[in-house]
């Protein structure tokens, strides 16, 4: 067994009827699910577990292809994973809850909302993409062709040096380590079916954001080069009652790096729209 698999048996992971994997910690009237990205696992949200558990029953699980949660069918669609979601939401009786979605977790929190906007009380949707230039969408689609046809997940360093822009503390290495454990330790198909689906699905909520008419909080780090401040704000002009927010010196994975300044964001943006009941 390796470091991960022994850091991942630490977890009180627990399993769905079709086999998501999830966490829970707190139990509160008030609900938040957390929704990892492409490559990460349910544990990325550990900071949040530990903040967000105090005042609200928190609960965060692996998507499809992802942890150890089951494979995605062949050439899956956004909505398969939205539907993962879903049955997930149902068993747990869930029936309003407020959703965090980080990158490829963000557009499946979107298209959740937009599908079920009776569940979805709130949204905070961090680094997202939204509208892409084609130069763009073709590049993460390479790649993501790349993956899925040679069965590895190459090329980790460029990624982490993007994610990860000026972080060297040895607080901060030591969470880049595990990072790079977990992209190492995910399945290439989920990688790449995930990762395929990211690069076509921005553009998946193109004149439909006014649709949305919960609170939605669009936050990103200035310094993420492809989820950025700009595709934040336009999400949240084009959303009824959309809010932006982007923070200074971080990057996509700000949310795990610098826990410390995004719960406070997700808190204050929760408590304004009243999202507590206790």
């Amino acid at each position: 067994m390796n470091d991960l698999s022994i850091e991942r048996q630490k977890i009180n992971r627990k399993f769905s009827a079709d086999g998501t994997t999830y966490t829970v910690s707190g139990e509160f009237p008030s609900t938040l699910v957390f929704i990892h990205g492409v490559g990460m696992n349910a544990e990325v949200w550990q900071s949040q577990f530990n903040y967000f558990s105090k005042a609200y029953t928190v609960i965060a699980y692996d998507f499809l292809g992802h942890g150890d949660s089951p494979m995605p069918d062949e050439n899956p669609t956004l909505d398969d994973y939205v539907g993962q979601l879903s049955r997930f939401c149902k068993e747990l009786r869930l029936e309003s809850f407020s959703l965090v979605g980080h990158s490829m977790g963000a557009l499946i929190s979107v298209a959740f909302a937009l599908k079920y906007p009776d569940k979805a009380s709130s949204l905070v949707a961090i680094n997202i993409v939204y509208d892409r230039t084609q130069e763009d969408q073709c590049r993460i689609l390479a790649r993501a062709e790349q993956v899925l046809e040679s069965g590895e997940i190459g090329n980790i360093e460029p990624t982490l040096k993007r994610w990860f822009a000026g972080k060297s503390s040895p607080e901060e290495e030591h969470k880049i380590i595990r990072i790079n454990k977990w992209l190492k330790a995910v399945s290439p198909y989920g990688y790449g079916s995930a990762y395929r689906l990211f690069a076509l699905s921005d553009k998946a909520f193109m004149n439909k954001l006014s649709q949305l008419q919960m609170p939605v909080l669009y936050l990103t780090g200035n310094d993420d080069p492809n989820s950025t401040p700009a595709m934040s704000k336009k999400m949240a002009e084009l959303t009824p009652r959309g809010e932006f927010y982007s923070i200074a010196k971080e990057a996509h994975m700000m949310a795990y790096i610098a826990p410390e300044k995004v719960n406070k964001i997700i808190e204050a943006f929760l408590n304004k729209h009243s999202q507590r009941n206790d």
